[in-house]
């Protein structure tokens, strides 16, 4: 009896030894191979094929390390009880947690293998950007940058929030209005522009009423330091000055305008139909089509600098074509298709472009010398607008509900 109540006593000790080793151990196997994730390659190559081998043999070895060590002390703590019998503890317990601990091992290999193939991009870098966060009322929609101010909307409204290492929510604004879709700032007029599904409307960043300025369902807009232009179907509008210096001019094109930009550095405009992206000349005698460039599929969204054009086409990825070759007859287009795999926004941050790439994350391009992905950050569940400002890159996921200042 006293035989049998030791080897119970030995049993239960072995019994919580072994799930206190075992939990430990594969929270231990688990955990350490991410840590060596936050910057990896992950293009196609022969060696990233070798890979999995390796970590499954170096898995297996850790398991059945793991099995061995449990086995031995399985043995210090029943051997006395277990003289009662004829199966020798170290005899009988080590080669079964040996093998079982191998065999645990390959499978959480493979699990650890699967999860890196879901997170990580088809070509290029995965980084880990530093960035804070601010909580919008509801998904955003569209976002801009401007005076110290990040403007937000979404289905709940418009919202300004302060630009700043910590940006925070200050005040709502044209509580109002619904089916919001678009938004601008004015530094100039200490205003902001919003685009609804029935009118344009203006209103002060600080307080006061919305004025409505225009009519019909805005499908896109954007703003210079002077001037608002719209686009209301196939029809654009552009509002230069204010009281009475103000001047509209309007123009119609062929289609249906998706996107538009206004272009810094040559004080044109970019506007995105439904198969080409056409350069808006603004003068004095009023608006004028300029150049035009055919593209694969309609564009989401158009950016510039000092060197590119560049547009979000969805599911057809991005494409941008070099400014000092606009002059030609048929300026080479560039193209990067690879990743993401839907491009819904796009902005420049030095010579780099940032891409909202939805459950992608976000995205770092470069275009010269050659195209390629730089690499991407899955911290965005689902991140679909994108503006750069002041040295920082600016982020609204759908997902998380927030707008993020991400240090590149």
């Amino acid at each position: 009896m006293a035989l049998e109540s030791d080897w119970r006593r030995a049993c239960r000790r072995a019994r919580s030894l072994t799930i206190v080793i075992a939990t430990g151990s594969m929270a231990a196997i688990t955990i350490a191979e991410p840590l060596h994730a936050q910057q990896r390659m992950t293009t196609r190559s022969e060696q990233s094929r070798k890979v999995p081998k390796t970590r499954a043999a170096l898995y297996s070895a850790l398991g059945a390390a793991t099995g061995g060590a449990l086995a031995m002390g399985y043995y210090f703590m029943s051997e006395r009880g277990d003289r009662a019998g004829g199966c020798r503890p170290f005899n009988c317990a080590m080669p079964f947690l040996v093998v079982s601990g191998a065999i645990s091992g390959l499978f959480i290999a493979k699990e650890v293998d699967a999860q890196r193939r879901v997170d990580a991009p088809r070509t290029g870098e995965s980084f880990t950007f530093a960035f804070a966060d601010a909580a919008t009322l509801a998904p955003p929609i569209a976002i801009d940058v401007g005076d110290s101010l990040v403007a937000v909307v979404s289905d709940s409204g418009a919202q300004l929030f302060s630009v700043a290492p910590a940006p925070k929510a200050l005040r709502r604004r044209a509580a109002g209005l619904s089916s919001l879709r678009q938004v601008v700032i004015l530094p100039s007029s200490q205003t902001m522009v919003l685009g609804t599904g029935t009118a344009l409307w203006e209103t002060a960043l600080v307080t006061g009423p919305a004025t409505r300025i225009g009519d019909g369902p805005i499908d896109a807009l954007s703003a210079s330091k002077d001037g608002v232009m719209s686009a209301v179907g196939p029809r654009i509008r552009l509002r230069r000055g204010s009281g009475t210096t103000q001047r509209v001019d309007s123009l119609q094109l062929e289609g249906p305008v998706s996107a538009l930009a206004y272009d810094e550095t040559s004080r044109d405009w970019w506007i995105s139909l439904d198969t080409a992206v056409v350069q808006i000349v603004a003068d004095n005698a009023g608006l004028h089509v300029g150049k035009s460039f055919a593209v694969p599929s309609t564009a989401r969204s158009i950016a510039t600098n000092g060197q590119w054009i560049a547009a979000a086409l969805g599911d057809a990825g991005v494409i941008a074509w070099r400014r000092e070759a606009i002059g030609g007859a048929a300026p080479t287009a560039i193209r990067v298709a690879q990743e993401p795999r839907f491009a819904y926004d796009l902005t420049f941050f030095n010579d780099d472009l940032f891409v909202a790439g939805g459950v992608d994350g976000l995205f770092r391009l470069s275009l010269s010398p050659v195209s390629r992905v730089v690499g991407s950050s899955r911290q965005f569940p689902f991140a679909t607008t994108v503006k750069s400002y002041g040295g920082f890159v600016w982020v609204g996921d759908i997902s998380r509900r927030t707008i993020s200042r991400v240090t590149p």
